[in-house]
């Protein structure tokens, strides 16, 4: 690595908003850092979710290469779940290699980096923690952080209840997270320095109709927590020391939300999907005679005898019956209100290997698709999400989500280094702009 890494990420900002902004001078320092930096609109990865894409980042690798396909996971062999963690990661990461050569590294509130590593430095754990003071390494920063009001993630509740109330939570638990981040970066010359804004998501789901529509109170709401980034922009700029290079970048775009879309549910009303009783929790309530369940986002997992603990559906020719089945059941399926499609494609296991292997390695998961491999993966068209809980009241819901991820529209910003054309995913960014 030639040079040392200041890394500012923001979470689910799209590469169109940012330009509008800058257009619009609601943030003139990203402006002025824009004019001698190198700006680029990127890819994420399949499926685009915080958890998957920035394991992506840190790993360079794909989902089906480095293990995390969503939030959730699954244990076929006992029908378990569980929120997936660091130490679930089948390839190493960035701040794992660069801290056995040597590098100082430092990172706060990155995805998948709870538990915390043991890293050459400091390790803040990112929103799937649910605890600062089990989330840090060493431990002794967890106290620090806790006994200065430090906040893991916002209180989404909060948002369900009172969004104004929800949107000044927002700046609050922000402005300690850049308090904080200067704190620590005061502290030694960091070699890799990596802070995450999950605000900016948060944000992104409960206003981001409001900001498309030009709502007189919720627009300007959403655009002051983007001058509150463009500060710490410009003091960043201002500070940071020639040898570093400086990186801004998100992990996936946004649009309006159009609908959420309860796949088990359809699974179910379609007769894929039994359960052991009319109220279920859990994968331990999916009943043997099911052919498949899901998990988000857009993830069906056929019940294949062999792999999972109930599993019924034979190998072979069973097995691509119901594949065939299900893809042409889903491609039919289309929004109650404008009957516009919702299912843009469906990729099978197999498919997304291929898709997502790099340098062209022969992945052990071409022959025998690994357990965290969906049997199909659905990608629907903008604004509609396929959301994996168990039960639900009907197939098609909006709730008080107003915003969706994008595949396209991430964005990166390089200040010293020009980023080059291999760059075109967050899978890339490691290796081809970072060079580690």
């Amino acid at each position: 690595m030639m040079n040392k890494n200041f890394i500012l990420s923001l979470d689910g900002v799209p590469y169109s908003l940012l330009q509008r902004m800058i257009e619009q001078n609601i943030m003139p320092n990203l402006k002025h850092l824009v004019e001698s930096s190198y700006l680029k609109p990127m890819n994420s990865v399949l499926p685009p979710v915080s958890s998957s894409a920035w394991a992506s980042f840190m790993t360079g690798k794909h989902p089906v290469e480095h293990g995390i396909m969503g939030f959730l996971e699954r244990d076929p062999k006992t029908m378990d779940w569980a929120v997936p963690g660091h130490n679930d990661l089948l390839s190493e990461t960035i701040l794992t290699k660069l801290s056995r050569a040597g590098k100082r590294v430092f990172t706060m509130n990155v995805p998948l980096t709870y538990p915390p590593p043991e890293i050459n430095g400091i390790a803040i754990c990112g929103f799937l923690g649910s605890d600062i003071l089990k989330g840090t390494y060493p431990k002794e920063v967890g106290c620090f952080l806790k006994d200065n009001g430090y906040w893991i993630d916002a209180d989404i509740e909060l948002g369900k209840r009172d969004l104004k109330q929800f949107v000044y939570h927002l700046y609050q638990v922000m402005d300690k997270r850049f308090e904080m981040m200067w704190h620590f970066w005061q502290q030694e010359p960091w070699d890799f320095f990596m802070v995450h804004i999950m605000e900016t998501d948060r944000l992104h789901h409960f206003l981001w109709e409001y900001m498309e529509n030009g709502d007189s109170v919720f627009s300007e709401l959403f655009f002051d927590l983007y001058r509150k980034i463009d500060i710490q922009i410009g003091k960043i700029f201002d500070i940071l020391p020639n040898d570093t290079n400086l990186v801004l970048l998100s992990d996936h775009g946004f649009t309006t939300l159009k609908k959420e879309v309860y796949l088990n549910r359809w699974l179910w009303k379609n007769d894929f999907l039994k359960f052991r009783n009319p109220n279920p929790k859990n994968l331990q309530d999916v009943h043997p005679n099911s052919k498949a369940y899901a998990l988000y986002p857009g993830r069906i997992y056929l019940n294949v005898f062999g792999r999972e603990k109930i599993g019924t559906v034979r190998p072979g020719v069973e097995y691509n019956g119901i594949i065939n089945e299900l893809k042409s059941q889903l491609f039919k399926l289309s929004d109650p209100d404008t009957m516009q499609p919702i299912v843009k494609e469906i990729l099978t296991g197999a498919e997304l290997v291929t898709l997502q292997k790099k340098d062209n390695i022969m992945l052990a998961a071409e022959k025998t698709l690994a357990n965290h491999i969906p049997d199909l993966l659905i990608i629907p068209h903008k604004g509609y999400d396929f959301k994996g809980q168990l039960w639900n009241h009907t197939i098609f819901d909006k709730t008080d989500f107003t915003g969706t991820h994008t595949f396209d529209d991430a964005f990166i910003l390089s200040k010293n280094r020009k980023i080059p054309d291999c760059l075109n995913s967050i899978s890339d960014v490691r290796s081809c702009l970072l060079e580690i």
